[in-house]
């Protein structure tokens, strides 16, 4: 998908992509309508899949490209390659990194290019299956999404901090240097997590799943934006629980692109295809901003520059190959459970069963685990029966110590202050390092 190399007004403009013409003219706001004040990258696409990465399909199966708008100029981002998306801009509001497919039959990779077009686009992540959603980390890496057939996996520099078979895709680097990224959780659905850019801490944002969540954005104020189903939700960090947000009627998609405080990009579907609106929480105003004929516009990002995320000293120990993990009890849980039946846990990874071991009358337990390999964790009674027990894998890294406060407790609930009796009794974990036959 190809753009003309030059700037041009809001006016008729015609782009063909694959034999396929697209009038771009038509993604002039309405006549008249005040255009939003900073500039913005949108992506153009005449076919849109938000969720087709949860099957390793493209999102973008007939191309697309990032168009960057200031006031009433215009212009491709990168003109000479057959498709871009995936736009993110540096902290100081001067790079934008991006995926793209050089040639048709190519695959993704990620590139970086300077807004003021002082350098020519520059190679910065190729591998041999797609790489997408890229993002800056406050240390100077690149974190992004590598999309192959059967899986997905979250990358830093090249390296995977993802270790649990899935599908998963980078979202946002939040405020606090971690990783916000979504995963797949079969029948299309999709969950909220986060992860350390060391692979260490990955949890779930909330832990009252929804149908599906993705597309999230984390904005200035530290609640978080994304679309839940056909409509948009929020987390605040006041509640443990998804809550409603202003939003049009007709409801919208994400991710969300903040403009300004309750002002955000977002795009919204017609029979026509997805549109970009600048929507006024305060005022309620929706005003058009890219509403295409033949095309879609979707992914809205501001250029400007923001705060830094914090950077986040890893203290991995590599040559170690366990990692350690203490429970303060695992007799409470967010969704109802027979605490008082819980009387061990088993540890799982692919291929079997890691160990058992007894927890202690205050439902505290600790146990080594092996290192970068997926990790389910069931309680169980004293006949052996199943009380809970996690549907989706997580994992821990070498040298990784953790604490969780409960069974599915969420990361929002707070620890008693007291001593486990487990620790009381020994500061040795119990090793489950292998699996049993």
């Amino acid at each position: 998908m190809r753009f003309g190399k030059a700037w041009t007004s809001r006016a008729v403009f015609v782009m063909v992509s694959a034999g396929i013409p697209l009038v771009t003219g038509a993604l002039c706001a309405t006549l008249g309508t005040k255009p939003a004040p900073t500039p913005y990258l949108y992506t153009e696409t005449a076919r849109y899949e938000p969720k087709a990465w949860l099957d390793g399909r493209d999102r973008f199966p007939n191309g697309a490209a990032l168009v960057l708008v200031a006031g009433e100029a215009r212009r491709a981002l990168v003109p000479d390659f057959y498709a871009s998306a995936d736009a993110t801009v540096s902290d100081d509001g001067r790079r934008v990194l991006f995926s793209v497919k050089p040639a048709a039959g190519d695959h993704w990779q990620i590139w970086e290019v300077p807004l003021n077009r002082s350098a020519a686009p520059r190679l910065v992540a190729r591998e041999d299956a797609d790489c997408i959603r890229p993002l800056y980390l406050p240390d100077g890496q690149i974190v992004y999404t590598r999309v192959g057939p059967d899986s997905s996996a979250i990358l830093v520099a090249g390296k995977p901090v993802t270790f649990a078979p899935g599908r998963y895709l980078t979202d946002q680097v939040l405020q606090d240097g971690r990783i916000l990224f979504e995963t797949g959780q079969g029948n299309n659905r999709r969950e909220i997590y986060t992860v350390y850019p060391d692979g260490t801490g990955v949890e779930s944002l909330r832990c009252d799943h929804g149908p599906d969540r993705g597309e999230a954005r984390q904005l200035a104020s530290g609640d978080y934006v994304f679309r839940a189903g056909n409509r948009l939700a929020r987390f605040t960090s006041a509640q443990a629980v998804q809550t409603d947000v202003s939003q049009p009627e007709e409801g919208g998609i994400g991710p969300v692109a903040e403009a300004g405080a309750g002002v955000w990009l977002l795009s919204m579907w017609s029979k026509a295809g997805f549109g970009l609106y600048r929507w006024n929480a305060s005022d309620r105003r929706l005003t058009p901003l890219e509403t295409p004929a033949r095309t879609s516009a979707v992914n809205p990002v501001m250029v400007m520059p923001r705060t830094p995320p914090r950077e986040f000293p890893s203290a991995l120990v590599p040559t170690r190959t366990a990692g350690n993990l203490l429970c303060l009890n695992t007799r409470i849980s967010r969704t109802p459970i027979d605490g008082a039946a819980v009387k061990a846990v088993r540890v799982y990874t692919e291929g079997g069963l890691l160990g058992e071991t007894a927890v202690e009358p205050d439902g505290s337990f600790y146990i080594q685990v092996p290192a970068d390999r997926p990790l389910r964790i069931e309680t169980v009674d004293a006949g052996g029966r199943t009380v809970q027990a996690e549907h989706g894998w997580f994992w821990m890294r070498p040298s990784e110590q953790r604490i969780c406060v409960g069974c599915h407790t969420g990361p929002e609930r707070a620890p008693e202050n007291k001593v486990p009796e487990i620790l009381l009794r020994t500061i040795v974990p119990v090793k489950m390092l292998e699996v049993h036959p």
